[in-house]
């Protein structure tokens, strides 16, 4: 009653994550309508999406708080600490599609309160489609002997937001899926992601920071969509 219909990419979605994205903080106090909206909004944000992402290996100095990725300096403490002993880095981006975008702009001007449903099924999608992809990069570098630490993504602590430009196209996302960036930092298609991953040969024991959606290793408490 709250699964999506299996045999599609997005079956294994959390509905308990589309409501916590949606905003809502408890899901025992959720009545059987909002949660079987739930789960109709993530079918179809699911049904509307076309996923893609892109990646790319990098080289990786770290040095204090600066990183140097294929030549590209970005300062961040978080992010260097977070990258610490690590010898590369892949640089990643991810959307769901511009067909999202428009399923969200046609309910937010006859239903709103479905609308944030949906951008809460559009949230926990991108973030299922971003495992799926990272689970299958990483099942290739385990034969090289490393593993890939958590995404660590522009708004992370004190990396910048508006590194997702210079991410982005590094990567040539827009050409290959089609993700653009503006100057302010803003993604289109909405639900796309961008992020910098650690290839370790630390193995797991390098796993848990908030990027891998630890709540409790995140400084930043005050978050709306905090896990409780």
């Amino acid at each position: 009653m709250y699964e999506v219909t299996p045999g599609r990419w997005y079956s294994d979605v959390s509905i308990r994550e589309v409501l916590r994205y949606s905003g809502v903080r408890s899901f025992k106090d959720c009545d059987e309508k909002i949660i079987s909206d739930a789960v109709r909004a993530a079918e179809q944000a699911g049904e509307a999406s076309l996923p893609k992402s892109v990646s790319r290996e990098c080289s990786l100095s770290v040095s204090g708080n600066v990183c140097v990725i294929d030549g590209l300096e970005i300062v961040s403490r978080s992010l260097a600490e977070h990258l610490a002993g690590c010898e590369r880095a892949l640089l990643f981006a991810a959307t769901l599609g511009s067909g999202v975008d428009m399923l969200i702009g046609r309910y937010s001007a006859v239903r709103m309160s479905y609308a944030v449903l949906l951008q809460g099924a559009a949230a926990a999608l991108i973030e299922l489609y971003c495992d799926i992809e990272c689970a299958a990069l990483e099942s290739r570098y385990l034969a090289e002997g490393c593993f890939l630490l958590p995404r660590f993504s522009p708004g992370y602590g004190d990396f910048p937001l508006e590194c997702q430009q210079t991410l982005t196209g590094h990567l040539n996302a827009y050409k290959y899926a089609g993700i653009a960036v503006s100057d302010g930092g803003q993604m289109t298609p909405m639900k796309s992601v961008s992020a910098v991953i650690g290839l370790s040969r630390e193995g797991k024991s390098r796993r848990g920071s908030c990027a891998s959606g630890k709540c409790a290793d995140c400084p930043n408490t005050g978050c709306l969509f905090r896990r409780v």
